[in-house]
C-alpha cells in the first residue's frame, strides 16, 4: 500500500508492528522523473530513526517511495541539511547502511539491500562537489562537523590544512552553552582568561586572539579593541555552530594574529515547519527559556522564515553579582530563482547587570588567601547596561554545477553604560595577615561602538591536466568606530574609601556621575575616538599535482588605517595617533597527501601581520605591525563515513617585532599608560590531537590535547613577562573532553555523559613590584562534568547537567598579587527541558 506524500504519515511503530511502511505520489511521467532527479532543492530533515528520516525527505521532496520497515529497522540518520537534487538526498541518508534505492519505472523509488547493478541510484556522498557539501550542524545530532566555511567555500576538516575545531549545535546543546565565553571554555586548546573589566580574553597556542572574528565569513574588528575583552556578551542562541581556526589567521582578513579565528554562523530560514522550545533552572537562581521557530513562509517553501527569542535571569556563586539577558533574533531566506538566494538576519541584545568585576589579591608572596569563593570587593551600585543590534546580509548564486558567486555583509551597533567600583592591595596581602585594608577605585564608561564590512567571492573548479582544480577570488572590506566617554578615579585618595577582602563592605559611598571626569586620574571630560579601516583582495588555488596530492596557495594583499584620538585629564594631554600599512602582502601555502579514502598528511605556512598602533613608543609613536610566520604539520582523518573526524600536528609560531612594555615608564597615549618598544620576538611550538563524532555506536565524543610551549627568544627584559604570552596565561598541558552516550534496549529513553578540563600550572609574574617579581601560581588541576538525559516522548527530553562535580576549589584566572585573581565556579547544576515540533 502507498500513500501520497501530502497524507499524514502513519506511526512508525504501527508500520513496524505491519512489517511494511511506504510513501507515495501520484505516478509520475518517466521524463517528469528524470527532471526531478536534477532538480537541486532546499531539505532540513532532523537526525533520528532512518525510518523517519526516509519518511520526511520522501514527503518533502515529493518521491514516491516504498519500503519494508525491516530493513531500516535499527538504523539511525544523521538527517539531511542542504540544497540536494532527489538522488543525492537518498544517497546521503543511506551512505554506510548498506541500503540504496532503486528507480523504477514510473518515477517511483523502491530500497533495496546493496550492492545491486540495476539502476539504483547508490552514490558516495564524496563524489558530490565542494557546493554541494552542507556545513550546517543543527539537525545533525553529531558532535562531527560534516564541513567548514572558515576558509571561504565548503570543505570538509581533511581538505582544511589547518587545526580546526568546530562546536556543533548538538554539542552546544548537550553542554548547555549560551555564550561566547561557554563555547570557547568548551573549545579544545583554547585556555580562558578573565578581564578585570568584564568578558574573557581567549588564548590559542601562548597568543591572545586579538579581533579575529567572523559573522558568515565577513571579518569584523570586534573583541579587537572590544570595552569587554574578546568576548563581547555574545549569545549562542542564533548561531547554528562556531568554527574556530587555531594558528596564524592573517588569510582571514589580513591583519590576523597569531592565536587564530573564530566564525560565527548564525541559524538560517528553515524548509520544513520546526519548533523547539527550551526551560531551564540552575544554581544560584540561574532561569533561562528559549523558543526557536522557524518553516517555510509561502505554498512553494522559496521563502522560509527563522526566529529566536531567549531571556535569561541569572544570579552568580560571588556575592552581588547579577544578570538579565534578552535575545531577538528573525531571519529571512529567500530563493529569488532555484539558482540564487539573498539572506537576511537581525538581531537584538540587551543585558542587564550589576557585575563584580577586577578580581581579589593574594599575599605578598604570591599565595592564595583561602578567602571565600563568594567574596566581592566591588559595590551595590554596580552597574553593567547593553544593547547590541546587528543586521545580517549575504546573497549566494549558483552560476553552473561547478561555479558559484557569495556576497555576505554585517553590521552591529553596541552601546554599553558602566560604573562600578573596584579594589587593589598594592604589594599584595602580607603574610599572616587577618585584615588588609585595599585601595578603591572607580571608573564611568560611556562606550558606543560601531563594526561593519563585507566579504565577497567567487568559487569555482575547473578541469586542467586531466584533473579537476579550485580556485577562489574575493575581496573584503570592514570598519570599526568607537566613541567612548570613560574615567576612572581613586576614591581611596579623593573620598577617603576603602575596602578589605576579609571583611568586604559593598555598602561604599556611590559618587556622583558628575564627579568622575573633573577628577579622573585616566580618562576626562573628552572622548577617546577611533576609527580602524581595513580592505583587502585574496586568493587561494587548490591546485592538483597528482590524484591525491593537492598544492594549496593563498595570498592575500591588505591594506590598513587607523586614527586614534584621546585625552588623559591627569596629564591634560592629547595624543593624536596615526599609522597606516599599504599593500601588504600575507601568503600561505600548504600541501595535502591523500594517504587513502579516509587519511590526509598536510604541511602548510601562514604569514603573520598584525598593527600595533595602540601602543606608543617613548617619543610617542605608533609601533610598526607585528610579522612573522606559523608552521604546521599534521595528519588528520574522516572515518566511519564521515562520522568522526580526528587530527593531529606540530605546530610552531614565531613572532617579531612585538610590543613590550616599560613598566617603569608613562606614555599617555598609549592604551593602557604604559611606553613600548617593539624588539620581542618569541616563538610557541608544541603538537595538538583531536577527535570529534560518533566514535562507536550512540557515543558522541569531542576531546583534544594541545602541548604547548613558549619562550622569549628577544627581549630588552632580563626577564621578560608579558602578560599576553608564555605560561602566564596559557598552560603546558591542557585537555578537554566532553562525551555522551545514548544507551540501547530497555534504557534507549536514558544517555549519559561526561567530560573532563584538566590542565597544569600557570603563573602571572607581577611586573609592576620591585626590586624583586613576585610569582603567582595557580597549581595544574581537572574539573569535571557530567550529564544525565531521558527522553520522555518523541517530543520532550529532560537532561541535568553538572560542573565541577568534585567542588574543586581553584583559580580560574591568576592575576597580580594585588588584583586579578578570579575562582572558577563551584560545583553546580542545571535542569533542561526541552521540546521538539
Amino acid at each position: 500500500m502507498t500513500y501520497p506524500y501530502a497524507r499524514r504519515l502513519k506511526p512508525v511503530a504501527a508500520a513496524i508492528r505491519l512489517g511494511f511502511c511506504s510513501v507515495a505520489l501520484t505516478t509520475l511521467a518517466a521524463f517528469a522523473h528524470a527532471a526531478e532527479v536534477s532538480e537541486l532543492r532546499q531539505y532540513q530533515i532532523p537526525a533520528g530513526s532512518l525510518t523517519e528520516a526516509l519518511s520526511a525527505f520522501a514527503s518533502a521532496s515529493g518521491s514516491a517511495f516504498s519500503f519494508d520497515a525491516a530493513l531500516t529497522d535499527g538504523h539511525r540518520s544523521p538527517g539531511l541539511q542542504g540544497r540536494y537534487s532527489v538522488a543525492q538526498g537518498f544517497a546521503l541518508l543511506l551512505q554506510g547502511t548498506g541500503l540504496q534505492v532503486v528507480a523504477q519505472s514510473n518515477g517511483s523509488y523502491v530500497l533495496r539491500p546493496s550492492p545491486r547493478n540495476d539502476g539504483s541510484l547508490e552514490l558516495d556522498a564524496t563524489t558530490i562537489s565542494s557546493q554541494r557539501l552542507d556545513a550546517t550542524s543543527e539537525g545533525t545530532g553529531a558532535y562531527a562537523a560534516r564541513a567548514v566555511t572558515i576558509g571561504k567555500g565548503t570543505h570538509t576538516l581533511r581538505e582544511t590544512p589547518q587545526a580546526v575545531t568546530v562546536l556543533t549545535r548538538k554539542y552546544m546543546d548537550d553542554q548547555n552553552i549560551n555564550t561566547i565565553d561557554q563555547a570557547m571554555e568548551k573549545t579544545p586548546g583554547i585556555a580562558v582568561y578573565e578581564s578585570p573589566m568584564g568578558g574573557k580574553y581567549f588564548y590559542s597556542r601562548g597568543f591572545m586572539m586579538q579581533g579575529q572574528y567572523q559573522y558568515d565569513g565577513v571579518p569584523l574588528d570586534v573583541g579587537g579593541e572590544y570595552v569587554q575583552a574578546n568576548s563581547f556578551s555574545g549569545d549562542m542562541a542564533y548561531y547554528d555552530r562556531v568554527e574556530v581556526l587555531k594558528g596564524a589567521a592573517g588569510m582571514m582578513k589580513g591583519s590576523g594574529s597569531s592565536a587564530g579565528g573564530v566564525n560565527f554562523v548564525r541559524k538560517r530560514g528553515q524548509s520544513t515547519p520546526t519548533t523547539s522550545l527550551s526551560l531551564s533552572a540552575g544554581s544560584w537562581d540561574n532561569y533561562r527559556s528559549q523558543i526557536d521557530t522557524g518553516g517555510p513562509l509561502n505554498a512553494s517553501g522559496t521563502l522560509r522564515g527563522r526566529a529566536v527569542v531567549a531571556l535569561q535571569d541569572r544570579q552568580y556563586f560571588y556575592d552581588l553579582g547579577k544578570r538579565k539577558d534578552q535575545i531577538l533574533y528573525g531571519a529571512l531566506d529567500y530563493d529569488l530563482t532555484p539558482d540564487t538566494t539573498l539572506g537576511l538576519g537581525v538581531a537584538y541584545e540587551r543585558l542587564d547587570a550589576r557585575p563584580c568585576w577586577h578580581g581579589l589579591p593574594r599575599g605578598s608572596d604570591g599565595k592564595d588567601l583561602k578567602l571565600s569563593r563568594s567574596t566581592c570587593l566591588g559595590a551595590s551600585w554596580n552597574t553593567w547596561d547593553s544593547q547590541r543590534t546587528t543586521v545580517f546580509a549575504d546573497l549566494k548564486h549558483q552560476l553552473n554545477d561547478e561555479w558559484a558567486f557569495k556576497f555576505a555583509g554585517a553590521w552591529t551597533h553596541n552601546d554599553q553604560d558602566i560604573k562600578y567600583a573596584l579594589s587593589e592591595t598594592p604589594g599584595g596581602v602580607p603574610a599572616g595577615a587577618t585584615s588588609a585594608p585595599s585601595s578603591v577605585y572607580s571608573g564611568l564608561f560611556d562606550y558606543d561602538q560601531t563594526d561593519y564590512g563585507f566579504d565577497a567571492y567567487l568559487d569555482g573548479k575547473f578541469d586542467a591536466f586531466g584533473l579537476q582544480h579550485e580556485l577562489v577570488v574575493g575581496a573584503n572590506a570592514s570598519r570599526a568606530q568607537t566613541r567612548d566617554h570613560w574615567a576612572l578615579i581613586n576614591m581611596t585618595g579623593l573620598l577617603g574609601a576603602s575596602q578589605d577582602p576579609f571583611n568586604p563592605n559593598p555598602h561604599i559611598p556611590e559618587p556622583s556621575d558628575g564627579f568622575y571626569a573633573p577628577n579622573a586620574y585616566r580618562g576626562g571630560p573628552f572622548p577617546t575616538e577611533t576609527d580602524t579601516r581595513q580592505f583587502g583582495t585574496y586568493a587561494t588555488l587548490r591546485l592538483k599535482l597528482a590524484e591525491p596530492l593537492t598544492l594549496v596557495l593563498g595570498s592575500r594583499v591588505s591594506w590598513y588605517r587607523n586614527s586614534r584620538d584621546s585625552y588623559t585629564q591627569a596629564w591634560d594631554y592629547w595624543q593624536h595617533d596615526r599609522s597606516q600599512e599599504n599593500g601588504e602582502l600575507t601568503p600561505f601555502g600548504a600541501l595535502i597527501y591523500d594517504l587513502n579514502d579516509n587519511w590526509s598528511v598536510y604541511t602548510s605556512y601562514a604569514a603573520i601581520f598584525q598593527p600595533q598602533s595602540t601602543y606608543t613608543d617613548q617619543a610617542g609613536s605608533p609601533l610598526q605591525p607585528k610579522t612573522g610566520a606559523s608552521y604546521e604539520l599534521g595528519i588528520k582523518g574522516e572515518l566511519l563515513d564521515g562520522r568522526v573526524n580526528t587530527s593531529f600536528n606540530l605546530f610552531r609560531t614565531v613572532e617579531e617585532h612585538r610590543a613590550e612594555a616599560n613598566y617603569d615608564s608613562s606614555c599617555p597615549g598609549s592604551s593602557d599608560g604604559f611606553c613600548y618598544s617593539d624588539v620581542g620576538k618569541v616563538r610557541a611550538q608544541g603538537f595538538e590531537a583531536e577527535i570529534s563524532g560518533e566514535v562507536i555506536e550512540r557515543l558522541q565524543v569531542l576531546a583534544g590535547y594541545t602541548y604547548t610551549q613558549t619562550k622569549y627568544l628577544d627581549s630588552t627584559s632580563a626577564n621578560p613577562q608579558e602578560p599576553a604570552f608564555s605560561t602566564t596565561y596559557f598552560p603546558r598541558h591542557l585537555f578537554r573532553a566532553s562525551a555522551d552516550y545514548q544507551l540501547a534496549g530497555a534504557l534507549e529513553r536514558w544517555s549519559v555523559g561526561a567530560g573532563v578540563t584538566a590542565q597544569s600550572d600557570v603563573a602571572f609574574r607581577d611586573g609592576n613590584i620591585r626590586p624583586v617579581a613576585v610569582k603567582s601560581v595557580q597549581p595544574g588541576y581537572g574539573i569535571w562534568s557530567g550529564r544525565i538525559g531521558y527522553r520522555i516522548d518523541e517530543n520532550w527530553s529532560l537532561a541535568l547537567n553538572g560542573n565541577n562535580l568534585f567542588d574543586k576549589k581553584y583559580y580560574q584566572s591568576v592575576g597580580a598579587v594585588s588584583w586579578g585573581n578570579f575562582y572558577g565556579e563551584p560545583r553546580n547544576f542545571t535542569v533542561t527541558l526541552r521540546g521538539n515540533f
